[in-house]
């Protein structure tokens, strides 16, 4: 892709998501963290952190990453 512009500042694709214990990050190529989101995995937990849940996390995380992807993909900042 010679003719586009290179992203200096903004994530590296691709893009990876990593499951921690109390939380999801999405991550570039270059090991830069693109987004937390923080889960927790019991319901009374979820409540009083105002977390969400390891799944809600996990999907959360994959719209971000697409959104990022896109966005990168189209020379948005």
């Amino acid at each position: 892709m010679p003719n586009e512009a290179p992203n200096l500042f903004g994530p590296v694709l691709p893009l990876r998501i990593v499951q921690l214990e109390e939380a999801v990050k999405v991550m570039d190529a270059g090991d830069r963290v693109a987004a937390y989101i923080y889960v927790a995995a019991g319901r009374e937990r979820q409540v009083q952190t105002k977390r969400l849940s390891p799944a809600e996390g996990l999907a959360t995380a994959k719209a971000i990453a697409r959104a990022l992807t896109d966005a990168i993909a189209r020379g948005s900042p």
